[in-house]
């Protein structure tokens, strides 16, 4: 039930995004079905293949009665009679009923207790908060200001309970390995829970179309000890040097910007980043750009001013050319975040 779903991550080893498929846990379980557990919610497999081997057992079962039947019945000859004329067995309908009804009633009550296990969340649960928008997510701590991006951070056999929410449309929070899906409905909370029980990084995927840049909607989980986890490794910004400014201001492109903005110059659903900023003798200064404005066109310089009103109110502004392009606003970053992300724009300057 949980196979279909799961995406392949977006490509690595690109300019313009991290590289996810490195160090990320993909093995399967013992039978190659199913991404190997990692949670205690061990009821999903255990149905998955109880269901499986009926669909098999049953499959054999009808399709050989199906062969045998046309083959040792098979017309022989053209004016050959009817091998019988019953038209149908009481007893065999009975069984063939009431069998079918036991095995569905066993589903029910497994499927039911599974159920029952995911709704009922631990007393001790750390809660987070996980906000999807196109196509990012955000993950909130509990009693914790920072913030992280497309990565998360969990303690090993602390049960954690997530409070999700939408931005703007449909989408999913799915992680195969810790067996737990969830529908994210604009306008209305949900929930989900699970006790992690391996070390290692997971995958997190969206499991619902929600736009154009629905594959690249993932995100990575991180499983950690209670040492590593007291140390906050969420919290990674840094402005206290220049350098580390443009290191933390690329980690936010990479991390929320690089699906719809390139820093090539090619174009993608949003304009380049390339460009933004120019030299001038020593000097780094913004450049022109045209844009719409209040349904006319006007040139503005890229300045701070400029790159906040566009990150945290996209529509205030629109580069000409890019008119029909809808992006999230990341009302979440503050001004040193800001400035970091300057601080890289301005490593692209020609």
């Amino acid at each position: 039930m949980f196979t279909t779903l799961i995406q392949d991550p977006p490509a690595a080893a690109t300019p313009q995004g991290p590289d996810y498929a490195t160090g990320i846990a993909t093995e399967t379980d013992k039978w190659g079905q199913l991404t190997k557990l990692a949670s205690t919610f061990d009821d999903v497999d255990g149905l998955f293949y109880f269901t499986y081997v009926v669909c098999i057992f049953f499959f054999v079962l009808i399709t050989g009665a199906l062969l045998y039947s046309v083959v040792r019945y098979r017309r022989k000859t053209y004016d050959q009679p009817a091998a019988s004329n019953v038209t149908h067995n009481t007893p065999l309908e009975v069984i063939w009923t009431v069998i079918p009804l036991l095995i569905v009633m066993v589903m029910f009550a497994w499927g039911f207790k599974g159920s029952l296990d995911m709704t009922y969340v631990p007393s001790d649960a750390r809660q987070y908060k996980a906000t999807a928008s196109q196509w990012n997510w955000l993950f909130h701590y509990p009693n914790d200001p920072a913030k992280s991006r497309n990565e998360l951070w969990v303690e090993i056999g602390k049960p954690a309970e997530f409070l999700l929410e939408s931005t703007d449309v449909l989408h999913a929070f799915f992680l195969p390995s810790q067996r737990v899906k969830r529908d994210i409905v604009p306008g209305r909370y949900q929930s989900v829970w699970f006790t992690p029980t391996e070390l290692g990084e997971f995958h997190l995927f969206c499991a619902e179309y929600c736009g154009l840049d629905h594959s690249k909607m993932y995100a990575k989980m991180h499983v950690v000890t209670a040492e590593e986890y007291a140390d906050r490794p969420w919290d990674t910004f840094d402005d206290s040097t220049p350098e580390a400014a443009i290191k933390s201001g690329e980690s936010i492109y990479q991390s929320a910007c690089y699906s719809c903005h390139s820093v090539d110059g090619s174009k993608l659903t949003g304009p380049s980043w390339k460009g933004l900023f120019e030299k001038s003798g020593d000097q780094i200064v913004g450049a022109k750009r045209e844009v719409i404005a209040g349904g006319a066109t006007q040139t503005v310089t890229v300045d701070f001013d400029y790159i906040k009103e566009s990150i945290h109110d996209p529509e205030a502004k629109k580069a000409v050319g890019y008119e029909n392009a809808n992006m999230t606003p990341f009302k979440d970053l503050n001004d040193r975040q800001i400035k970091a992300v300057i601080a890289y724009m301005k490593t692209l300057a020609q």
